[in-house]
């Protein structure tokens, strides 16, 4: 069985628009990038294109109808991420930005790679956003392979959303004026960051 080209172009639309939409994501990659570099930025950015391939390949499997159909095992998930999204708002909220302070002390700049692993791996939503796609545009019958090249192109659409982003936030003529307001922008995601996870926790 062949991949409909509609499918793949009706796939990255959604993907794109959802890797666009305000979330964990997209707040931890913006904070990234301006408290860092192009290069934390998109280690971030790896972080949460590794993380979407673990929730596409255990779509593929089946995995996540069972996760979802689950109370016990979502909510487990869905705590987890909340906890790690309160950690890291709690983190941005105490960071000051004094240039001396040292860098060690901030473990979501030694670690952006990790950090944006964790933050997509242990979001309930994405579990969701994949799954619902997988039930709209994606064939049971279909071979494994198949499933699995049209599931990726959500982690593809997400790399080139939050690369481009990355570049923007990080281009010298924006950063010299984002600079310049960087303290109020961490304490921003910082309390954007635990508003995520309060509704994550008890909303969602």
């Amino acid at each position: 069985m062949g991949i409909d080209l509609e499918k793949v172009i009706a796939i990255a639309v959604i993907s794109l628009m959802g890797a666009m939409s305000p979330g964990p994501d997209f707040a931890l990659v913006t904070k990234n990038s301006l408290s860092g570099s192009f290069r934390s930025g998109f280690l971030t950015t790896l972080g949460i294109f590794a993380a979407l391939f673990i929730h596409i390949t255990y779509c593929v499997l089946g995995i996540a109808l069972i996760i979802s159909q689950s109370p016990l095992i979502f909510n487990i998930i869905k705590y987890l991420g909340a906890a790690y999204l309160f950690y890291l708002g709690i983190m941005l909220l105490k960071e000051k930005s004094s240039p001396s302070k040292s860098p060690s002390k901030h473990p979501q700049k030694n670690r952006p790679f990790l950090s944006g692993f964790l933050c997509n791996l242990l979001n309930p939503k994405a579990t969701l956003f994949i799954l619902s796609l997988f039930t709209q545009f994606i064939d049971p019958m279909m071979p494994f392979w198949s499933k699995f090249a049209l599931g990726s192109i959500i982690a593809f659409m997400a790399l080139l959303w939050f690369t481009l982003l990355t570049y923007l936030i990080t281009h010298s003529y924006l950063n010299k004026h984002f600079a310049k307001f960087q303290a109020i922008i961490t304490k921003v995601m910082g309390v954007v960051l635990c508003l995520l996870s309060l509704y994550v926790a008890f909303l969602s």
